[in-house]
């Protein structure tokens, strides 16, 4: 799973000011493009190939977050959080974009 826009549509502004405060300055946002798209400061594109299924491996960007700690993590974020004790990674586009809008943060080190 991923976080879900509609959640995060649906929280409250003191909700969602405590998600965009515990990421400032606590995480690293990733987009991944596909390589006929335009290409951004701290973007990467995906590679062409085909999955196992036959499709290709990607359909469109994707936005991915990784937190450097976790303390005190807001719920929202919580319920998505994989490889807790690793890479701390949160996977969500549509509701990424969303708060990097509502908060003013960037693809790159926040």
């Amino acid at each position: 799973m991923a976080l879900d826009i509609n959640i995060w549509n649906g929280l409250s502004i003191q909700d969602k000011d405590s998600v965009v405060n515990f990421l400032k300055g606590n995480c690293k946002i990733d987009r991944e493009h596909s390589s006929n798209s335009q290409s951004t400061p701290n973007s990467y594109p995906i590679s062409d190939g085909i999955t196992v299924g036959g499709y290709k491996m990607k359909f469109g960007e994707e936005y991915r977050m990784y937190v450097k700690d976790i303390t005190g993590i807001p719920s929202f974020l919580d319920a998505e959080l994989k490889e807790r004790e690793t890479r701390k990674r949160i996977g969500g586009t549509d509701a990424i974009k969303a708060i990097m809008e509502y908060g003013g943060l960037v693809v790159g080190k926040n």
